[in-house]
Formats: C-alpha cells, structure tokens, sequence
C-alpha cells in the first residue's frame, strides 16, 4: 500500500507541475525502477501504461516484472497476452517457454502428423488479420491478370495459368483465416495465478467438494462461469470448478 501511495504522489506532483505524462514517459520510467530492480515501481507504471493502451512489449515487460516478483501466474498471463498480439515475438515465445518450464502441472500436448503440426504452427504465426491482407491481395493479383490477358499484356496461357494459381492460394489463405477466426472465436482460456488451487465438483466451498488441486501458471479452458465461480477442463480432461480469484481470464 506505502508504494502505491508513493507513486500516485510522485504522478500528481508532476501534473501538478501543469507536465502532461505520456505512455512512452511511463515507459521509460517504468524501465528505470526495473533496471534498479524496484520492481514494484515499474510494474505499477507498466499497469498504468495498461489502462490506456495494449502492445506486445508492454506485456513483455509486464511479464519480465512479475517474474522478477516471483508471480509466476500473472507473468504467463502477460506473456500469452502479448502473444495474442504479435504472434511471432520471438521474445515473448522465448520468456514464456522459460516460464512455463516451472510450472509444477505443465502437461505436454501430445504431437500429431507432420504436416498438421507445420499446419498449426503457421497459423499461430500468423494474425488473422494478416491472413485476410494476403488473401485479398491474392484476388487482386489475379484479376489485374485478367486485366492483362484482356489488354494482351500477357499471353492468355500464362494469364490463366497464373489466375488459376492465384485463386488456389488465395482460397487457401483463407480457409487457414477462417479456421484461425473459428478458433479465436470459440477460445476461452485463462491461467492460474493462485499458488495452489482447490478445484471442486461443483461451484460450492466445501471440502468435500475437491477433486484435485493444480498449481501457479497452468493454463486451462474455461467451459463455463457462474458468480465467482469458473468451470475448467485440463488438457488432461479434468474438469471441475475454480473460485474467480484464482484466474486470470486471457
């Protein structure tokens, strides 16, 4: 609470001072008390740069600060946040792989076939709305290959050809878009942020009610809420009830 107090003060002294404070100002401040290792200060800059506005590095620095706290839920949470921004941040991927190997519940997704690996791999590295630009521009391509088949620019073999092959990966592009929105569109995950985690046959608080018990920074489906309750579904196929504060929803 004292540190709260300290930074809010240090905030309206400087507006105060008629000084308007920007995101990229909380940033660096921010990055000063990490760099001093006052975590505390930093992540409390970070969370205010956080109410006004969303980026892959914030959530990286978030992440690094509460990893520097020891909260090794809340900096999996940061970390799958920016992911689900910039997908191919080689950082965030880097961090949240060496996180996740001290999660005590991790559980490994079995590998499928070959090409449906490389399949999921591409579409994960990919945003959605990425995959939509190069969609269109691959029906913009062909019809200016009409465009030129009709002028006689090209010659009409190699015009049809290249429309042909235009339309196929275009119509591909976005199959994996749809898939990708199909995916998003049904996913809802959240990660554990309590050290260890009761999980309940059914939204009620009592003993008898647990099942089994899961730990700090496992990530899971949410099936369904109730109020201040969650109900979730392992990897594994365990499935069983979670207070509210013992998750943070991604």
């Amino acid at each position: 609470m004292k540190r709260i107090i300290i930074f809010l003060c240090c905030l309206h002294i400087i507006l105060n001072a008629e000084t308007t404070i920007s995101v990229d100002s909380l940033f660096s401040i921010g990055n000063r008390y990490f760099s001093v290792e006052k975590y505390d200060y930093a992540l409390d800059a970070f969370l205010a740069i956080l109410d006004e506005v969303e980026h892959p590095d914030l959530y990286y620095n978030i992440g690094n600060t509460y990893y520097r706290l020891g909260d090794v839920g809340q900096a999996i949470w940061a970390y799958e946040k920016g992911i689900q921004l910039s997908p191919i941040h080689k950082d965030l991927k880097y961090n949240l792989d060496f996180v996740n190997a001290r999660v005590k519940d991790r559980i490994e997704v079995p590998k499928g076939i070959l090409f449906i690996e490389i399949y999921r791999t591409i579409k994960r590295s990919i945003k959605l709305k990425d995959l939509l630009l190069w969609g269109g521009l691959m029906i913009l391509l062909a019809a200016i290959a009409i465009l030129f088949k009709v002028f006689g620019i090209l010659d009409v073999l190699f015009a049809f050809r290249m429309q042909v092959f235009l339309l196929i990966v275009s119509t591909l592009i976005h199959v994996i878009a749809l898939d990708k929105y199909w995916e998003i569109s049904d996913k809802n995950e959240g990660v554990i942020i309590s050290p260890i985690v009761n999980v309940r046959s059914a939204p009620i608080d009592r003993n008898e009610k647990i099942i089994f018990r899961i730990h700090e920074g496992l990530k899971v489906d949410i099936v369904q809420s109730q109020p201040g309750w969650f109900e979730i579904i392992l990897l594994d196929g365990k499935k069983g009830w979670v207070s509210h504060e013992s998750l943070l929803r991604l």
